[in-house]
């Protein structure tokens, strides 16, 4: 009789506890349905951020150069937006490349005009000297003459900001942060690094349209060819050159309205840095579109970004 008592206590014990689960089972949950943050916080959708920088470039061959600029950027959704950026080339600074070109043993200087013997029908450029007649470099003036630099640059570009989140740092100040990422269109402004240099062509009054083959690198068709106009022709690659931007950043929040702002951009274009010929197919040499190569023109740069309203929104 109590061993009867005592297997219906258990069995009445197991039905009720099967009951509690499966009634638990089906109740809602409090949170169930909303969103994993909740009232969090919009540090960018519908704000206009301001970000004054200083940049350095990072890949030049011959000179590079430090910028100050702005970037002006607006969020459509705190992942999405559209920015304007220009920066301006304050400090250039000559590449070691550069610097040992010019030294003794650099590239060929010629004989001086007027001083050594470079012939009566070419006496106003210098010449090259028989020593260097076997040294397939162009003469250093006009190296000078067809170096480009860039003077500025500026892109629109989409900007997507993937991760976001809070930093800890020293186990006592937590902020915000954000990676993203954009890419867009670039222009890259080029000016002559030494502005009153002369070619050889333009120190001797040459003619150096190749598609007039009856005068090229002379002053007329019953004049001598300037053999060095012919071996190194010198364009200047000046103007705006169109190409891509993209690149990456991260924003540190200091406070909902300010964050120290650290970026990586790269535009690429298509430049010919020295103005020289190229191209082993052209006869006679030219200076023209095909001497361009697609160059990368990558800056490091640091700023401080001010956000539009100071106070950021939260979700509900």
């Amino acid at each position: 009789m109590n061993t009867r008592k005592i297997l219906t206590f258990f069995a009445v014990v197991s039905a009720l506890g099967l009951w509690a689960t499966d009634a638990s089972a089906k109740k809602k949950g409090p949170l169930e349905g909303e969103p994993i943050v909740r009232k969090k916080l919009q540090l960018r959708r519908f704000r206009v951020q301001i970000t004054p920088y200083a940049a350095m470039s990072l890949s030049q061959p011959f000179v590079h150069m430090g910028y100050v600029g702005g970037k002006l950027t607006f969020h459509f959704a705190d992942w999405i937006g559209l920015r304007g950026t220009f920066g301006y080339g304050v400090v250039p600074v000559e590449s070691r490349l550069l610097k040992q070109s010019q030294e003794p043993g650099g590239l060929p200087v010629g004989n001086t005009p007027g001083v050594d013997s470079c012939g009566m029908d070419f006496p106003n450029a210098p010449c090259r000297a028989q020593t260097d007649d076997d040294n397939p470099a162009p003469l250093l003036h006009d190296f000078r003459a067809g170096l480009v630099r860039p003077q500025w640059q500026s892109s629109v570009d989409v900007v997507f900001t993937p991760f976001a989140g809070k930093l800890g740092l020293f186990s006592g100040i937590f902020t915000e942060y954000d990676i993203y990422i954009f890419g867009g269109v670039g222009l890259m402004g080029y000016q002559k690094h030494y502005p009153d240099a002369q070619s050889t062509a333009q120190q001797e009054g040459l003619n150096t349209n190749p598609d007039d083959l009856a005068t090229y690198c002379a002053r007329g068709a019953e004049d001598p060819r300037n053999e060095e106009c012919l071996l190194h022709p010198v364009v200047a690659d000046e103007g705006v050159k169109v190409g891509g931007s993209f690149g990456a950043g991260l924003n540190l929040m200091l406070t909902d309205w300010l964050a120290l702002n650290l970026e990586v951009q790269d535009i690429v274009v298509g430049v010919n840095n020295a103005g020289l010929n190229a191209t082993v197919q052209d006869i006679p040499p030219r200076v023209d579109r095909d001497d361009r190569d697609a160059f990368h023109n990558v800056t490091l740069q640091l700023g401080a970004r001010f956000y539009l309203p100071p106070k950021a929104k939260r979700t509900k």
